[in-house]
């Protein structure tokens, strides 16, 4: 067995214990839940067209990493309607979190109030989608605890009248999403061991990058999607962010020098990923980011079997 393969088994095993631990730890207690809200990246992102209300229609390719914010939801006794929520310093009233479980409170008025606690490990604006991600594990933890019974359609709608790309976020592994992003049809799980994110610590808003964004002639075909061809990976979006934030620009570049077999933004950026095939080659340049004092992470990506096992204990 090679050393890759090893350090590779290595993380999944890891990745597997925390997940059973968490999925222990809720199993034992009903009235509370502790839950990873998963990262994603995007392997493809093309911008098709114009809508109304300033959204543009996008197709694109999602997959989740490995990497994760930890969200403990944890029954209260509802003292009256304007003690119903308490949350960490992580949290305000502007977050996703709070307005998905106000939205739910006020609608389906649950006999239980709701303590939330948010570890925070994914960046804040940073193309991975923490905060939609984050939201769609609310909406799939307080269904549950709060005993909605909630269908995944009446989940989904709701998810998308918070924002568009969060619908996703409660299937989670590989998915094509469609029009604003809260179509989702899961496709066949894309395997990738050895992915380098790397975030030059700047935001760039989502409206922003849509903002600066062209709308193309002609599309980009998706025959990463039939092929799972890392050389078909692309994001339209990236174009005009490389231009307009050198420190992009110069990440992607470094990441193909370091020997990444492509490379390019997530999402709305910055962050940007590289797909290596040699493990050592990804740890060099990994070392080389984090002494320009930039955010890096190495993660794998999440299969659809092993994201909703979470949810479904």
């Amino acid at each position: 067995m090679s050393k890759n393969t090893i350090v590779n088994l290595t993380t999944t095993i890891t990745t597997i214990i925390i997940t059973i631990i968490m999925v222990k730890k809720n199993l034992k207690n009903k009235r509370r839940l502790i839950y990873p809200s998963y990262a994603k990246i995007n392997l493809f992102l093309e911008i098709l067209g114009s809508l109304p209300n300033n959204f543009h229609q996008i197709e694109t390719l999602l997959c989740s990493v490995s990497l994760f914010d930890t969200i403990k939801y944890t029954l209260t006794k509802n003292i009256d309607s304007k003690k119903w929520i308490y949350l960490n310093d992580k949290i305000n009233k502007n977050n996703l979190i709070y307005k998905v479980a106000e939205y739910l409170y006020n609608q389906y008025k649950p006999d239980w109030g709701i303590e939330i606690q948010l570890i925070k490990r994914i960046p804040i604006a940073a193309g991975l989608g923490g905060g939609s991600s984050n939201a769609a594990t609310t909406l799939l933890a307080l269904n549950s605890l709060w005993e909605l019974g909630l269908s995944i359609d009446e989940l989904n709608t709701i998810a998308a009248s918070f924002g568009s790309d969060i619908p996703y976020f409660l299937y989670g592994g590989t998915a094509l999403a469609t029009n604003r992003g809260e179509i989702i049809q899961p496709i066949e799980d894309f395997k990738l061991d050895n992915i380098l994110l790397v975030n030059p610590n700047i935001r760039i808003s989502s409206s922003e990058a849509y903002h600066i964004a062209y709308i193309p002639a002609e599309n980009e075909r998706r025959q990463c999607i039939i092929s799972q061809d890392v050389n078909w990976f692309f994001n339209r979006l990236e174009v005009q962010v490389r231009m307009d934030y050198p420190l992009v620009n110069e990440i992607v570049d470094d990441l193909i020098k370091f020997g990444a077999s492509t490379a390019l933004m997530s999402g709305s950026g910055p962050t940007c990923f590289g797909v290596f095939e040699e493990r050592l080659k990804m740890q060099k340049c990994e070392g080389y980011f984090k002494e320009k004092g930039y955010w890096t992470k190495v993660v794998r990506t999440i299969s659809k079997e092993e994201y909703q096992n979470v949810f479904q204990a």
